[in-house]
């Protein structure tokens, strides 16, 4: 648990610098990567978990560690949250879901438009879900195996400029 953890963040970290980043740690248990995360230069960490026991424990990591005003806690589903939520993006987005959890297929889909331009969704996922197979899924920046876990590190692509109607597809070429 400690390696895949210990892994994780250093595929997040090779690809993103966490100063000043806002993260959001789906499925926070006691809160161990978000913390993690704090402790690496966020800025701030939104934590959702739906089991109330979980949560308490994360509040009082977050006072024992001094970082209280720099977390959320809440209470809640974190697929029906991440689905739901409108507010501005984050920088990374973790999540550690059950392995068994129904919408593991879809939880890049449910979680990228919820991360800045350039920003990560790290995903822990059982081997037996393949985001890397033919076709790979499009935003898909690496994977690692660990034992029976798989760390899926998802990278949001910047938006492709709109261009007007009018404009030509591509420039003139000149003679």
């Amino acid at each position: 648990m400690n390696r895949t953890r210990e892994s994780l963040f250093h595929l997040a970290e090779n690809r993103k610098d966490f100063a000043g980043a806002s993260v959001l740690d789906l499925f926070a248990g006691a809160g161990t990567i978000g913390f993690e995360a704090l402790s690496r230069g966020a800025r701030s960490v939104v934590f959702a978990e739906k089991e109330g026991r979980a949560l308490q424990v994360a509040r009082r990591n977050a006072r024992l560690l001094g970082v209280e005003a720099q977390c959320i806690f809440l209470r809640t589903d974190a697929v029906r949250y991440v689905r739901r939520y409108k507010g501005p993006p984050f920088d990374f987005i973790f999540a550690d879901p059950p392995y068994d959890l129904e919408d593991m297929p879809h939880m890049p889909s449910l979680a990228l438009p919820r991360v800045k331009e350039g920003g990560l969704f790290i995903l822990e996922h059982d081997r037996r879900i393949f985001f890397d197979r033919d076709p790979a899924h499009p935003d898909l920046d690496a994977s690692r195996s660990y034992g029976r876990t798989v760390v899926s590190v998802f990278r949001r692509k910047p938006a492709a400029p709109e261009r007007d109607a009018d404009e030509p597809a591509s420039p003139p070429v000149s003679s």
